[in-house]
């Protein structure tokens, strides 16, 4: 009688070995990340540029999800959309309305199973809309200013066409799993909602300019709003719940430090960490982390932290919110067109 013995190769790897690859490649991807920013500071001396580590994830996000020929697309476009969503954030309407376009274009992409690949477009020229960052030694917003229109122009392609170029070399072994086409049925609710909801939100954060941080209640409900029916409950719980989670991280640890150095630096660090969650199973771990990421890399003064933490809390809460509603009244209008159809084909049937 012979045994057969498992073979090494085959036997799972520990979980702490997982965790230091993983970790080991957030640290790569954080500092590549920072690469265009930090050239663009250096010649600019404008802490503005520093929203090309934002276009360097969003360009890196197109190529895993759409390929190479995406990730250019959504470069060119975030450049030329940065300096129009700055204008037109000048007006309620214009930005809404501007907003509108794009997350009508992100819906047409999920016919083709895209929408992963760009829906962080919105999303962040959403913030550019909403709350662009200062410019020039007095720290102003001048939405007119023609150099500072261009640099950030400059500042949101070039981050994303560098990621654009690294992951595709990172990834140029790596098989990725092609799109999956969405039907009609599933793409037309998918792109009503987010238009619907998303420009909503943007004309309300327009029209009250102390709610700054508008633009995560976009970012809750472009990455809550699934196209179908599926997963949009568990992936709420599991946002609201992290936030809450990352919420209470920023207020023990962030809030009563002084020092907006210190403050970024404790962003990167918690950066590394959710990157290093991102493919955890659990969605709110990630959420528990990115949250104190973003309120860190977000503030302009380390004053700052604790409302754009609140901001981002109750915004989250209340996209959640927004987005359950209109999933529900989704599900409920197709099950009812079904039924309809149904209907209508047994009565045409001749007895």
């Amino acid at each position: 009688m012979s045994t057969t013995a498992s073979s090494p190769a085959h036997e799972p790897k520990p979980l702490y070995l997982k965790l230091a690859k993983r970790m080991l490649i957030a640290i790569v991807v954080v500092v590549l990340g920072v690469v265009p920013a930090v050239i663009l500071l250096a010649i600019t001396k404008e802490p503005a540029v520093t929203w090309a580590t934002g276009a360097f994830i969003a360009g890196a996000v197109a190529v895993m999800f759409g390929g190479v020929d995406v990730g250019i697309k959504t470069s060119l476009v975030m450049g030329l959309l940065a300096p129009v969503a700055i204008v037109a954030g000048s007006s309620p309407v214009a930005g809404a309305a501007l907003l509108a376009v794009v997350c009508l274009m992100v819906g047409r992409t999920s016919r083709y199973g895209l929408q992963r690949a760009t829906m962080l477009v919105p999303i962040f020229i959403g913030w550019m809309v909403i709350s662009p960052p200062f410019w020039g030694p007095q720290e102003t917003i001048d939405r007119l200013n023609s150099t500072y229109l261009l640099w950030m122009a400059a500042t949101f392609f070039i981050g994303g066409i560098f990621a654009v170029i690294v992951v595709h070399l990172g990834l140029r072994k790596v098989h990725l799993p092609a799109p999956t086409p969405h039907p009609t049925r599933e793409v037309v609710p998918y792109t009503v909602i987010i238009t619907v909801l998303t420009t909503a939100a943007t004309y309300w954060s327009l029209d009250h300019p102390k709610q700054y941080a508008g633009a995560w209640l976009i970012s809750t409900i472009m990455v809550l709003t699934q196209v179908g029916d599926v997963g949009t409950v568990r992936k709420t719980i599991g946002r609201v719940v992290g936030t809450v989670l990352g919420m209470v991280v920023v207020w023990v640890i962030v809030v009563e430090i002084q020092s907006l150095t210190l403050v970024y630096v404790i962003g990167l660090v918690f950066c590394v960490a959710a990157l290093t969650a991102k493919f955890s199973p659990h969605y709110w771990i990630y959420m528990a982390l990115i949250t104190p990421t973003i309120v860190c890399f977000s503030a302009f003064s380390s004053a700052q932290v604790a409302n754009l933490g609140e901001q981002r809390l109750e915004d989250t809460i209340v996209g959640a919110v927004l987005v359950l509603i209109a999933m529900g009244l989704a599900v409920g209008y197709a099950r009812l067109a079904g039924r309809f159809d149904r209907h209508v084909v047994a009565s045409s049937v001749p007895i």
